[in-house]
């Protein structure tokens, strides 16, 4: 699956932590996403490949992404993909995390920055690429 969020989007969030809101799917092959809750399935229980950026507006002195469920637990509470671009008005994080996902479960991507209760994700360089690297 390819997504975005197609166009600058400014989201709340539960102090620095935020859900991405990813809402425009560009292309797929089975791996759904709900674009009103900005959750996503996959068809296949196995080990997934996430790629991606989310560019937070602003002046955050930090970004990272990470895979949670719909509760908004981390997978793995120390695999953030970490900020490497931070200029001023905006900071991104782009990279990719290897994790094993179940079928026919709600994950959501994550980010947290400095900023607290609502940020501004950028629709032109805020992309995610998933795919299945191997099944159970």
């Amino acid at each position: 699956m390819k997504m975005d969020v197609g166009s600058d989007v400014t989201v709340s969030g539960s102090g620095t932590i935020f859900t991405t809101p990813f809402n425009n799917v560009l292309s797929s092959r089975a791996i759904t996403l709900d674009t009103s809750t900005h959750m996503l399935q996959v068809p296949v229980t196995g080990l997934y490949h996430f790629s991606g950026a989310v560019r937070v507006n602003g002046s955050p002195d930090y970004v990272w992404w990470t895979i949670a469920n719909s509760g908004g637990t981390r997978l793995q509470g120390s695999a953030f993909v970490l900020a490497n671009y931070r200029s001023t008005g905006f900071s991104t994080s782009s990279g990719s995390q290897l994790m094993p996902l179940t079928a026919a479960t709600d994950y959501q991507i994550q980010f947290g920055s400095t900023l607290t209760n609502s940020a501004t994700v950028s629709g032109s360089q805020t992309w995610m690429d998933i795919f299945l690297v191997g099944g159970n």
